[in-house]
């Protein structure tokens, strides 16, 4: 056995294989797997296999679409059998919210040029002749759907990658995972130890067991999934043509062609976990016990569609393992507590999405980051918040509800309550309602006297849009006070930190006193980080999206000298409260002797003030609403004390979705919406931010070589009536689509539908006859080349 690779992927399953492909397909070829048993033990060997493209968001699409692709590369041109059947897919709607749901999917994917219609109920008989459509109201074709034979195409990858000079271990477990001081590894097996640059934990339903070898832990929770396959169907038998996949997404099933007879998966609703504590190491290709009845419910909605399933026999019953995150999506990519180690765990859909990720997982070695951006995806977007608890009651509820639509900023109610800021109960008692991010409660909007506490989930307008509106707008007549802890917020001191926080980010660093806005670039030059920088006079705070501190944490660390800098991470350590409006100067007057007129504080300064009686305040003179604004920040037990006597000087409770409404009058963008890390700062419109004149910083030789832009962000005010926009949407110009939304609302002061987007550079005309499609119909939109609310920012600086 090799003693050594540059890559040792540890697990022989579709995902696994996949990835070994992608290195080696990429040129790097002193790459190895190992695997404890046989290539596909564990839940590859037992998947049904089933392909779609149609999903969200559009990283989930482009990953599925990949995958869909790579299958035929691997037949037609490796002459590798994947048991590829392109059958196409047929999504079943019973409910004009299912409808909805697949209208909006169809539109997000014109992105991509991902083929999906709907079809009359005839054409979905026609396609699918086992189908009784009366107890469907519409049919939602994709063109690229179909399945795949999971040992070939695992088989497929894994023949691939020895042909290109990859090695395969079987029958090798690994017992130990030790890290060296210069970062590389040494992965011991009972055959001996490699030493290997990287590993990549592609283990399956043992990825918590591998994990634990490098002193990690992963939230991962096995659970049982069963599915049925009958005999014979005579129906079947005389079709002539194979039946597409079909998915019955309201129940939670799914349901192909097998032979002459059919398969029958369920999401159960009763769903019942496996081996919580940890995977039995000689567990492989078994089965557990059946029990069908814990799909009654299931069976029975599929019969009501397939009457043939419920005069089929039974052949076989398959439950079988399988291992999902909290959110039942991946966890890919470098792990931010160790170097050279990367995930690829809790891959719900292997045969769907495993092609993308062995792609992704390539790309991240190689060339240091993915081509798109898969933050939805990053294993470091959970953090020490989700325990086993967490994730046992996370999984249980998503996979149980599996059925259930996911509504524009809908909240889930399991493994609540998450971690509280201290005025959360005078919160509450305002008539808050709780959102979470990140493993804590946030206030979302307050519901007015007479109003219940709750969200209506709706793909139109639901109940909170109008009192949103309101606190919008009594914040831009008044003053707003926001609950602003949810952000991150990192230290940075030391006789180094200048020199390095200036080598992190673009934007020339603020003097002491003051504070700048600036990105964080990649080696690649795209933006990878959105930030507010404060020069304190002896130390920096760092301020950005309160999600991505981990994935900030891993970039920081990846470049931090050996000494001469320290960084703190004080995202909890730090409560925030931010207040803004036309009178937030005056209330800050009212509860400090720090001069507070515009010109002893001024816009974008940053301060430490004694406020309300509390010494050493952060205070910067910064809002995201447009107004003149202070961003607050203070040790965690003293947010009550300010909290109270900002509202005494009557400033308004909003919610964050008020503040997501209110830049969008000033289109300003989002991180996670308008800035991902799929753009470079000039397509982004981060430009202006990024100051090439410095000296040398991360990302400045890719960004000054920049190509022309790709796309370019657009605003527009949408004739949307009664409906809403949410993102995703497609743009149309001249009646043929162009872009797309990244994100939209409601303008509490303009009163109009607002959409933030991405088109074209030949396609942005302040003439141009624009439409955004809401449910497949085209409503005409206008292109507003300024913002639509105090254009100049004299607001803000005022």
């Amino acid at each position: 056995m090799k003693t050594s690779a540059r890559v040792v992927v540890i697990g022989g399953g579709v995902v696994g294989c996949s990835i070994l492909y992608h290195l080696a397909k990429n040129g790097w070829r002193d790459v190895m797997l190992l695997e404890r048993q046989e290539l596909t033990s564990g839940s590859s060997w037992h998947a049904a296999g089933g392909l779609f493209t149609v999903v969200r968001p559009n990283a989930a699409a482009e990953m599925h679409r990949y995958t869909f692709q790579i299958y035929r590369e691997l037949e037609e041109e490796r002459g590798q059998p994947c048991g590829f059947h392109f059958t196409g897919g047929l999504n079943i709607c019973r409910t004009q919210d299912e409808i909805d749901s697949n209208a909006m999917m169809q539109s997000a994917c014109r992105r991509l040029g991902i083929e999906g219609h709907f079809i009359s109920l005839e054409e979905a008989k026609e396609k699918a002749p086992v189908l009784d459509t009366s107890h469907m109201i519409g049919a939602f074709w994709e063109e690229e759907g179909g399945h795949v034979d999971p040992a070939s195409a695992t088989n497929a990858f894994a023949a691939a990658a020895r042909e290109m000079g990859a090695t395969i271990q079987r029958h090798t477990p690994v017992t130990a995972t030790n890290q060296r001081a210069d970062g590389s590894w040494d992965v011991v097996t009972d055959k001996g130890t490699i030493h290997a640059e990287y590993i990549v934990n592609a283990a399956g339903l043992w990825g918590r067991e591998v994990a634990r070898m490098a002193g990690i832990e992963l939230p991962l929770m096995p659970v049982e999934h069963h599915y049925l396959v009958t005999e014979n169907i005579p129906l079947i038998e005389n079709l002539g043509f194979e039946l597409p996949q079909i998915n019955d997404n309201e129940t939670g099933s799914y349901a192909r062609q097998e032979g002459m007879g059919m398969l029958l998966g369920a999401y159960e609703d009763k769903m019942t976990h496996w081996a919580k504590d940890g995977t039995p190491l000689d567990f492989g290709h078994e089965l557990l016990p059946d029990n069908l009845e814990c799909m009654e419910w299931n069976f029975e909605k599929s019969v009501e569609i397939m009457p043939c399933l419920g005069e089929a026999g039974v052949k076989r019953v398959i439950n079988g393992p399988m291992i999902f995150s909290p959110d039942l999506s991946p966890l890919i990519g470098p792990h931010p507590a160790l170097r050279n180690y990367f995930c690829a765990n809790g891959v719900m859909a292997g045969f769907n999405q495993g092609g993308g990720i062995g792609r992704v997982i390539a790309e991240w070695i190689i060339g240091g980051e993915p081509e798109i951006d898969i933050f939805n995806w990053d294993v470091a977007r959970f953090g020490e918040f989700a325990t086993q608890k967490y994730t046992e009651e996370m999984t249980r509820y998503f996979y149980e509800n599996r059925s259930e639509k996911i509504f524009p900023y809908q909240s889930f109610p399991a493994a609540r309550p998450q971690a509280k800021s201290p005025v959360h109960d005078r919160l509450a008692a305002a008539g808050a309602v709780f959102g979470t991010g990140f493993g804590r409660e946030h206030a979302t909007w307050f519901a007015p006297d007479g109003t219940p506490a709750e969200d209506s989930l709706t793909y139109r307008q639901p109940n909170w849009w109008q009192p949103v509106a309101e606190e919008g707008r009594r914040l831009r007549e008044g003053a707003g006070l926001f609950e602003f802890s949810d952000m991150a917020k990192f230290e940075v001191s030391g006789p180094n930190a200048e020199a390095w926080l200036d080598r992190i980010m673009a934007n020339r660093l603020p003097k002491p006193g003051r504070l700048c806005l600036t990105p964080m670039l990649s080696e690649k030059g795209k933006v990878i980080g959105d930030f507010t920088v404060s020069n304190l006079g002896d130390r920096y705070l760092i301020v950005g999206t309160y999600a991505m501190q981990l994935a900030y944490l891993r970039h920081f660390r990846k470049h931090l000298p050996a000494k001469g800098v320290t960084l703190r991470n004080l995202s909890d350590g730090l409560s925030g409260l931010a207040l803004a409006g036309p009178k937030a100067q005056s209330i800050m007057a009212a509860l400090t002797d720090q001069p507070m007129d515009t010109a002893a504080f001024r816009f974008m300064d940053a301060k430490q003030i004694t406020l309300a009686g509390v010494p050493d305040v952060i205070a910067l003179r910064v809002s995201y609403t447009g107004e003149s604004g202070y961003e607050l920040y203070m040790p965690p037990q003293h947010q009550p004390q300010i909290f109270d006597a900002l509202r005494e000087c009557r400033a308004t409770l909003c919610g964050l979705r008020a503040l997501m409404m209110l830049r969008l009058e000033k289109s300003w963008p989002a991180w996670g919406l308008e800035i991902t890390s799929d753009y470079f700062a000039h397509e982004c419109g981060m430009m202006h931010h990024v100051k090439f004149d410095k000296g040398g910083f991360i990302g400045r030789e890719a960004a000054q070589n920049y190509a022309p832009p790709r796309e370019v962000p657009i605003t527009l005010t949408v004739e949307a009536g009664d409906l809403a926009i949410w993102g995703d949407e497609a743009i149309f110009l001249d009646g043929a689509p162009v872009g797309y939304v990244s994100s939209g609302g409601w303008g509490p002061v303009t009163g109009q539908h607002i959409a933030l987007g991405y088109v074209p550079p030949q396609a942005r005309r302040e003439d141009g006859d624009y439409a955004v499609e809401i449910f497949g119909k085209l409503h005409s939109a206008k292109l507003q080349p300024k913002p639509l609310y105090d254009p100049a920012g004299s607001r803000m600086r005022a």
